[in-house]
């Protein structure tokens, strides 16, 4: 088998960790009748609640399904994420896209009509990720983000909010019915893709790509056995590791074969060499540690090991995960191993990209 070391420069065409985006729409595939319902569902009301487990690919449903439905005369996507408060990333995300820059302080519904006026397309106010709220966000910083929607929703404005968020957080949004009563009344889950979606999004996949797929039916087969998870099913993000994986094996085998064409060939003797879904992860690991690495030290980090030193902190003597605040993680590192907080928060935010660890709180 080809090194870690070996294959961490080849490049392959697939998504990997990145959402697609609206230029994907030709390699976008198996979502079709969700991107359907959501498109319908967003004329209904001017609210509209998304949700699904983790690696059910919501955010390339907007981005890609969804925005591929609209003309861009038709509407005005702004995507907020929490950042360090959402109302205020709200408030940044209109004034960063309006022409006439009104006074930040002033209500969000007076900017987003005066939004609106600057380019008459009605606005998509998408929050994408809407879990960090709750995991991050203050009691009083979630009252008053539901405070402004509602006020939003009561003045009929040619504006759209699409929430976007982890399913197992959907508990949370019951205390604040009180303020958006109908904030459950038009809402859609995302299913994880079933075995037959993901042989599909494999063939269409390959075809797309021009991969010459020996044995098809064998070696998708053997692709879906290394992804499945008998409890969680096949994450698509794993998906698109295991297929960038394949890629850049065969690259590094077409060279020891002296292959002359450039013709990627997905077989089972590739599917073998490529080991299991545990494997492949392992070593996409160890690349993105060295990744990260790199990184540091362009920071100016002397030492080596820091990102496995932030992951070790999050892992009990007996190997299970213990629930950590940055704070907690800084302080432990500050005092053990003497590293800086820059260096910890960017080892946590690849870390977060990576879907490695989930969002951690600053509060104690």
């Amino acid at each position: 088998m080809p090194s870690t070391k070996s294959l961490h420069n080849i490049k392959s065409p697939f998504k990997f960790l990145d959402a697609y985006t609206k230029e994907d729409k030709e390699i976008f595939f198996g979502r079709e009748a969700e991107t359907d319902e959501l498109y319908d569902r967003i004329f209904e009301t001017n609210l509209v609640l998304l949700y699904g487990a983790s690696g059910t690919g919501k955010t390339s449903l907007i981005l890609c399904g969804l925005g591929n439905r609209f003309e861009s005369a038709d509407w005005m996507p702004i995507f907020v994420r929490r950042g360090d408060h959402l109302i205020d990333s709200v408030n940044e995300a209109i004034h960063s896209h309006s022409i006439r820059k009104l006074a930040v302080d002033l209500p969000l519904r007076k900017r987003a009509r005066s939004l609106y006026l600057d380019y008459f397309k009605p606005i998509y106010l998408i929050f994408d990720q809407f879990e960090e709220l709750f995991i991050l966000g203050s009691k009083e910083e979630q009252a008053d983000f539901f405070k402004m929607i509602k006020e939003m929703l009561d003045e009929s404005l040619q504006c759209k909010i699409l929430i976007s968020m982890r399913e197992e957080y959907i508990a949370y949004l019951s205390d604040f019915e009180k303020i958006i009563p109908e904030l459950f009344d038009n809402r859609q889950r995302i299913e994880k893709m079933n075995v037959t979606m993901i042989e599909e999004v494999i063939s269409q996949t390959a075809a797309a790509f021009e991969i010459d797929m020996r044995e098809e039916e064998k070696t998708i087969d053997m692709i879906v056995d290394n992804l499945r998870d008998p409890r969680k099913g096949i994450d698509l993000a794993n998906l698109q590791v295991y297929l960038d994986r394949l890629y850049r094996q065969d690259v590094a085998r077409s060279k020891k074969a002296n292959r002359r064409n450039g013709q990627i060939i997905f077989d089972p003797k590739l599917v073998e060499l490529t080991g299991e879904l545990e494997d492949v992860l392992s070593a996409f690991l160890d690349e993105q540690i060295e990744v990260i690495e790199d990184e540091l030290k362009e920071k100016g980090a002397k030492k080596e090991g820091i990102p496995l030193d932030v992951l070790f902190t999050l892992v009990t003597d007996n190997g299970t995960k213990q629930s950590m605040t940055t704070s907690i993680i800084k302080e432990s590192l500050a005092k053990r191993k003497k590293i800086l907080p820059e260096f910890i928060d960017h080892c946590i935010e690849r870390f977060k990209q990576m879907r490695i660890l989930r969002e951690l709180s600053d509060k104690q």
